[in-house]
């Protein structure tokens, strides 16, 4: 959590008004964005509902850690970084009412995903990770 609130902060200090920084031409850069909304900028200006669906998001997040065979190291990393990744959006909207992303990619000019931050890649990055461990390790899930 706090590597995506120390990015997000530097990244805003330092770059906010210098509009869209090339790191990697064609592939990678940073802007600074605000998004009020929820994935991909749905549902804009609702940041009081949304962070009653993040507390809510948080609660089911760690049920299912509650529910799962947690004898790898992997399943507590995994849950870890979610939860990280949902604390810092969640701090976001309670504290800027609305989550600073700033990562930008794409490819050239074919394809431009949507601006995301470390907490955006914690969350697709744990989510991964259980969804490989619960593919390829069919004894994951409690039997109790």
């Amino acid at each position: 959590m706090l590597l995506d609130l120390l990015t997000k902060w530097f990244v805003f200090n330092k770059f906010e008004d210098v509009g869209r920084l090339v790191i990697i031409p064609g592939f990678l850069g940073i802007i600074c964005s605000e998004n009020e909304g929820i994935v991909f900028g749905i549902a804009q200006g609702n940041n009081n509902l949304f962070i009653i669906f993040s507390f809510a998001a948080i609660a089911i997040i760690s049920w299912f850690y509650r529910s799962f065979n947690k004898s790898g190291l992997s399943v507590s990393i995994a849950f870890g970084i979610i939860l990280s990744g949902a604390i810092g959006n969640l701090w976001d909207r309670a504290f800027h009412h609305h989550v600073r992303d700033f990562i930008d990619v794409h490819l050239g000019d074919m394809y431009h995903w949507p601006t995301f931050n470390v907490a955006d890649s914690f969350i697709c990055i744990g989510v991964g990770m259980i969804l490989c461990k619960t593919v390829f390790n069919k004894d994951q899930r409690k039997t109790d």
